[in-house]
């Protein structure tokens, strides 16, 4: 109930209106249990990276189900389109994004949730036939990420415009198919 109310006024109000006072009054409980779990609005933050990691595992394995009968830049369209989706109906994650950017208490935090992230998509990568392995694929899966992560700030930038969210979807994908494609062995697919 917590974090969903904090997620809640994080969409309506962002990072500076998420305080600990906030949530208590909205969720009706009292400041001193509140306290108990999160001593600070960073706690909470980071409770709410926590959450978004979880979340988003179970979709990232549903992609990977798919990457072995699709061609590897489908999928990458497939995991715009998916992040798009989940930010329109978790308008939470764009005011998230933005106050790990703003909080230099949730900046580890921040690290091991992109390490998270560049472990699972460099399998997901690996799938449709990333060729490249050891430091030099930590260092590709690592930038990918953080492209993947520019775009949930991009995309919840443009609001809940269609045309304007498909744009930014146009945009990443044309980088990460570029940035992506001297690293892929099976490169059939056109640009």
């Amino acid at each position: 109930m917590v974090l969903r109310t904090a997620q809640d006024i994080l969409a309506e109000r962002g990072y500076s209106g998420l305080t600990l006072s906030a949530v208590c009054e909205r969720a009706k409980i009292k400041q001193t249990s509140i306290y108990r779990y999160w001593p600070n609005q960073t706690a909470l933050l980071v409770s709410l990276i926590s959450f978004f990691e979880e979340d988003y595992r179970e979709r990232i394995k549903l992609l990977e189900e798919i990457a072995f009968d699709q061609p590897w830049r489908t999928v990458q369209m497939q995991l715009l389109h998916g992040l798009s989706d989940y930010c329109l109906t978790h308008p939470w994650v764009y005011a998230g994004v933005a106050a790990v950017r703003a909080d230099p208490g949730v900046a580890s935090r921040h690290e091991q949730t992109l390490e998270f992230f560049a472990t699972r998509y460099a399998h997901l990568l690996k799938i449709g036939g990333f060729g490249v392995r050891g430091e030099e694929e930590a260092r590709v899966s690592r930038t990918y990420v953080l492209i993947v992560d520019s775009f949930l700030f991009a995309v919840g930038r443009a609001g809940t415009l269609a045309e304007k969210r498909n744009e930014v979807i146009e945009d990443y994908y044309r980088v990460i198919v570029s940035y992506l494609a001297p690293y892929m062995q099976d490169d059939d697919e056109p640009s």
